[in-house]
């Protein structure tokens, strides 16, 4: 609930508190009392207010300060006393009111002599109703809060978590191009320059848009484009791939770094270098979902170390950032592996003159 809205809640419940016991001292003075004037009302209504006054600082101590702090923790004997003398606190001015009851209306709330004793126990008496309200108060707003609370520290957690999962991408394929760009400076390649611009590119993406919630389906499509590229030179031109967009990529978003993983593992495990079974990357839009494949033979020389981390990462994240709104198969056998990937994008307002995405060859042989 706003705070507002529970703000003017309690100005209201007290109001009504308030206007309940005016109109309480207004039918006893009608019914029961023959020189009840309107100066009479005045003067009662400002006693009741200042009553009123009083009840609602005993409620929010109680409510705000001992509930929380005694009642809530198990200490209820301490609790007990503390109740008991906060009620000693706010029986003096009970009794000054009384007084003046007395003295300008000839009228006591007790009907008796009035003496100190009588008007804490019945102050106690009265605040009783009050007293339990506000342990059901307190242990109202304590549960919202504790809630509260334990949303946020589940928010830091997965905040944290999806932070050490993104630390985790491209190791691998960073040192190895980065070694493949040492080699064609040695060499003194043409390619170099190009190379060392494209992987400042993905440092640059890697760095800055990977601490967004979302990004643009293109620039993701584009970094993966560069990843293709910065592979097919650090294999010398013998690389095969296949890399295809279709339908309406532009004014979509997805979450960063979130299909990277599954061409890095296509390189670092598959083969490609076979013109016959190249590496098959498709990203495919539809009705407002993405279609990801990802298709490469088996390197039988290669063995994964890493025990699948990076499939691992990818799939904790789907699992964090798109529940029940994505669907991944991977299928192997002996020979190839496949990867197929259904996402539900977020719905973004696409541009009027959006057109749907050619389909986009990009490979070297």
């Amino acid at each position: 609930m706003h705070k507002k809205k529970i703000i003017l809640f309690h100005v209201l419940f007290w109001f009504i508190n308030f206007f309940k016991d005016v109109i309480y001292g207004f039918q006893y003075y009608y019914f029961y009392e023959s020189q009840y004037t309107l100066e009479s009302l005045y003067k009662t209504t400002a006693i009741d207010f200042v009553r009123t006054l009083l009840t609602v600082a005993l409620f929010y101590a109680n409510a705000s300060f001992l509930v929380p702090r005694l009642f809530g923790k198990g200490k209820y004997v301490l609790y007990a006393g503390s109740v008991l003398l906060l009620v000693g606190v706010f029986t003096p001015v009970h009794y000054l009111l009384e007084t003046i009851l007395l003295k300008y209306f000839s009228w006591s709330t007790y009907g008796r002599e009035i003496t100190m004793i009588w008007i804490y126990q019945s102050v106690l008496r009265a605040s009783l109703m009050y007293i339990m309200l506000g342990i059901a108060y307190g242990y109202v707003v304590n549960y919202f809060k504790t809630q509260q609370e334990k949303k946020e520290l589940e928010q830091a957690k997965l905040t944290t978590e999806l932070a050490f999962l993104r630390s985790q991408i491209n190791p691998h394929f960073l040192f190895n191009t980065i070694n493949d760009i040492y080699s064609l400076t040695y060499q003194k390649s043409d390619l170099a320059p190009d190379a060392l611009l494209k992987l400042s590119g993905l440092l640059r993406y890697m760095l800055r848009e990977s601490e967004q919630q979302q990004v643009l389906l293109t620039k993701e499509a584009d970094y993966l484009q560069d990843v293709v590229e910065l592979q097919k030179i650090g294999l010398k031109g013998n690389a095969f791939i296949h890399f295809t967009t279709e339908g309406t990529i532009e004014g979509r978003q997805i979450a960063p770094l979130m299909l990277i993983s599954f061409v890095e593992n296509a390189f670092k495990h598959g083969v490609c270098t076979d013109p016959e079974n190249p590496v098959t990357i498709a990203l495919r839009v539809k009705n407002d979902t993405l279609h990801f494949t990802v298709f490469n033979l088996k390197n039988k020389d290669q063995k994964d170390r890493t025990g699948g981390i990076g499939l691992t990462n990818v799939r904790r994240r789907l699992e964090l950032l798109y529940p029940e709104k994505h669907t991944l198969e991977i299928t192997e056998d002996e020979h190839t592996f496949l990867v197929e990937l259904s996402l539900q994008l977020n719905k973004t307002i696409v541009r009027a003159n959006a057109k749907p995405a050619e389909p986009v060859l990009s490979e070297i042989y």
